[in-house]
């Protein structure tokens, strides 16, 4: 009876030892089959890091500069596509071409150089007794454009009252103005026969015309620009009589 007690401690020893064994061996066991599995678990995860791509600078496409043309109308320039984020405000370039002021024309004037050639005689021979005289041929040269400014105190002066290219005032009358090229303006004052000079009260003789001839810059009948010229270009014409004597001469008649 004093050996049931002893085999009864050793039947819970044994099974105790085998319950560990069931306990601690499978764990064990475990632990050696999950260890690599784990570890690798564990171990840092080791990634590449990617190298940071550098993104090249946008480039910018030049702007292109506005051109200004000679339009009215403002002619608007959108920026061009792409160069700028949709967000972006869109820059409106007006083309608004400064006004130039127009140069003033320069009015016609008398140019400086006044030098020319001129034929014009003093005098002119007349029948005491006409009221009507054909002026000569006058004869201008050396200057482009030309005003012949004139007058007379006897009635009138009658000439062209028209010619191509030649302006014309007061034929016909005691004042009188023509001015164009100095060639054409010489052809309408000589003619048909020539200037007449006419005089209803009393004759021709005693009278005179007087010319004045001045070089413009363009032509111009206005009578401001009658004194521009130069003086020695100005010339007077007079109408002298002839003399005329009525004498009677007796001479005998030989009868053969």
């Amino acid at each position: 009876m004093a050996r049931a007690p002893e085999s009864t401690m050793k039947k819970a020893i044994i099974a105790l030892v085998v319950l560990c064994l069931f306990i601690v061996a499978p764990r064990s066991l475990a632990e050696d089959l999950l260890a690599p599995i784990l570890g690798t678990v564990d171990a840092p995860i080791e990634t590449a890091s990617p190298e940071p791509t550098v993104s090249p600078a946008p480039t910018e496409s030049p702007t292109p500069e506005p051109t200004i043309s000679p339009t009215t109308e403002p002619s608007p320039i959108s920026a061009p596509s792409g160069s700028a984020s949709p967000e972006a405000p869109v820059v409106t370039i007006t083309d608004s071409p400064t006004a130039m002021a127009s140069p003033t024309p320069v009015p016609p004037h008398a140019i400086a150089d006044q030098s020319m050639r001129i034929a014009v005689p003093t005098s002119v021979s007349t029948d005491p007794r006409a009221h009507s005289v054909y002026l000569p041929r006058l004869q201008i040269s050396g200057v482009d454009t030309l005003l012949v400014c004139g007058y007379s105190n006897a009635t009138a002066v009658h000439f062209a009252q028209s010619f191509p290219g030649v302006e014309i005032a007061g034929s016909g009358s005691q004042f009188f103005r023509l001015s164009g090229p100095a060639h054409l303006v010489m052809a309408a004052f000589n003619s048909d026969m020539g200037a007449r000079v006419t005089s209803s009260s009393r004759a021709v003789s005693g009278s005179v015309v007087s010319f004045s001839f001045v070089a413009l810059s363009k032509p111009s009948i206005s009578q401001a620009l009658c004194n521009d010229g130069s003086a020695s270009n100005n010339r007077t014409i007079s109408f002298r009589a002839l003399s005329m004597d009525l004498n009677m001469i007796k001479d005998g008649v030989r009868l053969k």
